[in-house]
């Protein structure tokens, strides 16, 4: 299961934002909503975050301060922001976190959709990776206790 937070603080925004990514029926994901940036905050204590997407502009703590304190919690959690300005040092701030990506309000749904799944491909790809290398770990571990017994086997049969 894939989790993914949507924060903003115009809640007719979080809302639709919402029910348009749950009306796409994506069973791999689990969709929650935060109305600012402190909501979210408690709710990343409460269930792992592995897609933020977040308005960069909200009051008090803005969206890259936000994904800042997600990711110290979170690593690898992937975000993707969006705003109502093209501001030119938010886009180099948000591109510095290394954020999945940054887009602007007015793009439409179909760029929010494929961001999303873009950050969702990156996880899938991400977990498969790791289940390669823990499978790696696994053979090498098994190779090695292998390799122990026969030494220990010549050992105690006189073979140097």
């Amino acid at each position: 299961m894939i989790y993914l937070l949507v924060v903003d603080d115009e809640p007719m925004a979080v809302d639709y934002l919402v029910g348009m990514l749950q009306e796409r029926n994506n069973p791999d994901l689990e969709i929650s909503k935060a109305y600012s940036a402190a909501e979210a905050i408690g709710k990343m204590y409460e269930n792992k975050i592995d897609i933020l997407l977040t308005d960069i502009r909200m009051p008090e703590v803005d969206g890259l301060k936000l994904s800042e304190i997600v990711r110290q919690r979170w690593p690898r959690c992937k975000v993707v922001f969006l705003s109502g300005y093209d501001d030119f040092g938010y886009i180099q701030s948000a591109i510095r976190q290394k954020s999945v990506d940054y887009i602007l309000k007015t793009e439409g749904d179909d760029q929010i959709v494929r961001a999303i799944e873009n950050a969702i491909s990156e996880i899938v790809k991400e977990l498969q990776e790791e289940d390669i290398l823990q499978k790696a770990r696994q053979n090498i571990q098994a190779g090695l206790l292998h390799l122990q017994k026969e030494y220990l086997l010549e050992i105690l049969q006189g073979d140097s």
